[in-house]
């Protein structure tokens, strides 16, 4: 047992499996736009039958993207959330955080950050109340367009060719009995949204809470994300969602105003939206 344990430090002791993980996410991290199978394998050297079964494996776990059926491979969202490493979030999250306790002070309730990025929105960053009412942190999940006060008012505030561009390929599955699935409905639904400056999700996620969300713009004013309130149904009345709707917007608008004086420009807007 000795001699393998010393023939193993000599020739510095590794597995192989982790070995071939590092040099594909390093080989993907030095091509931002991606690369497909055929090249994946060309540059690391394995065979496209393993290689396929590992980013299947990172893609199902969001560690890896892909633009599509046959498109190429690039580094996925969860990155940013193990990280923190990429420029958007590394900015937008820090900038955010303070805007995000201030409405969380105010009304004791769960408050959480989106953001657009390779035409997803993600949830990357969660103030949880103290409360012993409370809803579980959606941290690193996908924004649904059509469903969550996230997705509704981050759609809703695009331009209107990517809008409506979203809205053709949305998949509008139903997620409680008051999910939205008329593209019908949903269009009116944006319209309303970008009307009154902030979205409301009634149970269309999660039955027994709301959601009310408002949107933040970079210096450009281009959408980049969104702050939203989940408040649990036996503590929520009209007229406390009125007023977290007024701060949410007040919030975000001064937060909008604060990434403009920074220069702040947001990339994640600028690829196609998926939805």
């Amino acid at each position: 047992m000795r001699s393998v344990l010393q023939n193993r430090a000599k020739r510095g002791y590794h597995i192989e499996l982790v070995d071939k993980l590092v040099l594909l996410l390093e080989t993907l991290r030095d091509e931002p736009e991606g690369l497909s199978l055929q090249q994946l394998a060309a540059r690391t050297g394995h065979v496209k039958s393993s290689i396929h079964r590992t980013l299947n494996s990172l893609k199902r776990h969001g560690y890896v993207e892909q633009a599509g059926a046959g498109g190429p491979y690039r580094l996925g969202m969860q990155f940013l959330l193990l990280a923190r490493g990429m420029r958007e979030g590394i900015q937008l999250i820090p900038y955010a955080r303070p805007y995000l306790q201030e409405i969380a002070d105010a009304f004791q309730e769960s408050v959480y950050l989106a953001m657009l990025h390779a035409g997803r929105g993600i949830f990357v960053e969660v103030i949880e109340t103290r409360r012993d009412l409370r809803l579980v942190g959606p941290l690193g999940a996908e924004v649904f367009y059509h469903a969550t006060a996230a997705g509704k008012v981050m759609a809703a505030s695009l331009p209107e060719a990517d809008r409506a561009a979203l809205l053709a390929r949305l998949d509008l599955r139903r997620i409680t009995d008051k999910t939205l699935t008329s593209r019908g409905r949903v269009e009116r639904e944006w319209s309303d949204v970008a009307r009154r400056g902030f979205a409301t999700n009634d149970e269309e996620t999660i039955v027994g809470a709301i959601f009310l969300a408002a949107p933040v713009f970079d210096s450009q004013h281009a959408p980049c994300g969104s702050i939203s309130v989940g408040v649990p149904k036996p503590r929520y009345s009209a007229g406390l969602g009125r007023k977290i709707a007024v701060r949410l917007k007040d919030t975000c608008r001064r937060l909008s105003q604060a990434l403009e004086t920074t220069g702040y420009v947001h990339e994640g807007h600028r690829l196609p939206l998926r939805a």
